[in-house]
């Protein structure tokens, strides 16, 4: 396993490495605008509040962790690609028919549920396809490629919601609804037109030999590697962490299951936050627009501004940045009314979470350069599952803390406490860097590699 540069990460190929992969956007396309409307339709016809978003979101949380490793290991077992991706799409046009016809807050917790069961089904397939379809020297074009016609799937389906909701404030979440299962209803046509399996097929072991696909992986909705836990798995777990303490794996374990949490705070009641401002639901789409916008933008100079060195400055430059951004949200919560009676609060929102859209840009692509290095002579399928079960982890943490901490507490309680957990992640990611030089320095002046 070689070292990735981020020259190895150009969009030289442009946005689109092969017209087959525009089956992708307006899936992506669906699932955003989703997952905007979710907690305004509680909030709103269904009349919740942040404890009931909470809830959704802590039971969508803990379906994706199994689903990921039961659709993984059926990726290996079937050896089928495009109709995973295709079951997928169909299914996500069924869950948004069924909550725009027959909306309720039960109805939406078991939809919500299932959603998250069937979500993880399309990430190794859609991965796979790639490192299966694309010779060597075009995966990192092609790698690029997914990722950002994701971020773009992302950036049309919060800017078509806005639209929606400007069209028709009182039944635009449902139109929103509506459209989505029609839009993923075009990504399963275009699969089944398009995207044929390729005649050698890989395992996802393959995966965790590629920067390329990590970094794609990282920068989506379900950046999960799971594995099956093998004999003897737990007591070998212990003496590795016995072992290797002070080395820089398990302290970017750490850095990134500290960030993964103060996300979960923040994110889960965001939108509940603003809803109680009385910023309109338009409004809170338009927010959203600004933070995914900017990692658009952004995404394709990420990896140039990791090059060589550089990617230990940017993770810790970027989560002292999102930990800037949930400290505005912080302060704006504490602002009077006054204030939030003169309209600023949308302008100063929108800049609030445009700064947090572009940290995340910036975190998942050092971060994910940086842990791949890490792997280089170590077992990184379990190395990446412990990220996955560290990550999923903080996902649920994160989202179930957040409903209880503002309800009790109140919303700048919870976005406080979202910067101290992010704050938490930087001396993780400090401690790892020089770790890892420690150990890359004592590798080099004995001309051999340290055990793993």
């Amino acid at each position: 396993m070689s070292e990735p540069s981020a020259s190895h990460l150009p969009f030289s190929r442009g946005v689109v490495a092969r017209p087959w992969l525009l089956v992708f956007l307006p899936a992506n396309a669906a699932a955003a605008g989703f997952s905007v409307a979710l907690p305004l339709l509680i909030l709103l016809p269904l009349h919740g509040d942040v404890l009931e978003v909470a809830l959704a979101v802590t039971l969508y949380n803990v379906a994706i962790i199994p689903a990921s490793l039961l659709w993984g290991v059926a990726c290996d077992r079937l050896g089928v690609r495009a109709p995973l991706l295709l079951l997928n799409y169909v299914a996500f046009a069924g869950v948004f028919l069924v909550l725009a016809r027959w909306p309720s807050l039960p109805v939406l917790l078991v939809v919500y549920t299932a959603y998250g069961f069937i979500a993880p089904s399309s990430a190794a397939a859609s991965n796979l396809l790639i490192l299966e379809r694309f010779p060597a020297s075009e995966r990192p074009s092609a790698f690029a490629s997914f990722s950002e016609l994701s971020t773009l799937g992302n950036v049309a389906g919060i800017l078509l919601g806005f639209l929606l909701l400007l069209r028709a404030p009182n039944s635009g979440l449902f139109d929103i609804l509506y459209v989505s299962s029609a839009i993923s209803l075009v990504s399963a046509v275009g699969v089944a037109l398009f995207v044929r399996d390729a005649p050698v097929l890989h395992r996802r072991a393959q995966l965790a030999r590629h920067a390329d696909s990590l970094v794609a992986r990282l920068h989506l909705r379900f950046p999960y590697f799971p594995h099956p836990p093998s004999r003897g798995f737990f007591r070998r777990a212990a003496k590795w962490l016995e072992t290797e303490a002070t080395h820089e794996v398990p302290l970017m374990l750490a850095g990134g299951f500290f960030f993964g949490l103060g996300s979960g705070l923040f994110n889960t009641s965001y939108t509940p936050y603003l809803a109680s401002i009385a910023v309109p639901a338009a409004g809170i789409f338009l927010v959203n627009l600004s933070n995914n916008g900017f990692q658009a933008a952004l995404l394709p100079f990420t990896a140039r501004a990791c090059e060589g060195e550089r990617a230990g400055g940017v993770v810790q430059a970027a989560s002292w940045g999102r930990v800037v951004g949930y400290l505005g949200a912080f302060s704006l919560a504490l602002l009077p009314l006054s204030f939030l009676a003169s309209g600023s609060e949308l302008g100063a929102n929108l800049l609030v979470y445009g700064l947090i859209g572009v940290t995340f840009a910036f975190y998942s692509t050092a971060s994910s350069l940086l842990l791949f290095r890490s792997l280089e002579g170590r077992n990184a399928g379990s190395l990446l599952g412990a990220n996955s079960a560290l990550g999923g982890l903080a996902a649920v943490l994160g989202s179930a803390g957040s409903g209880v901490v503002s309800h009790l507490l109140g919303f700048a309680a919870t976005f406080l406490l979202g910067a101290v957990c992010v704050g938490c992640a930087v001396p993780a990611w400090v401690l790892a860097l020089r770790a890892y030089l420690r150990r890359r320095n004592g590798a080099g002046r004995t001309g051999t590699p340290q055990s793993a």
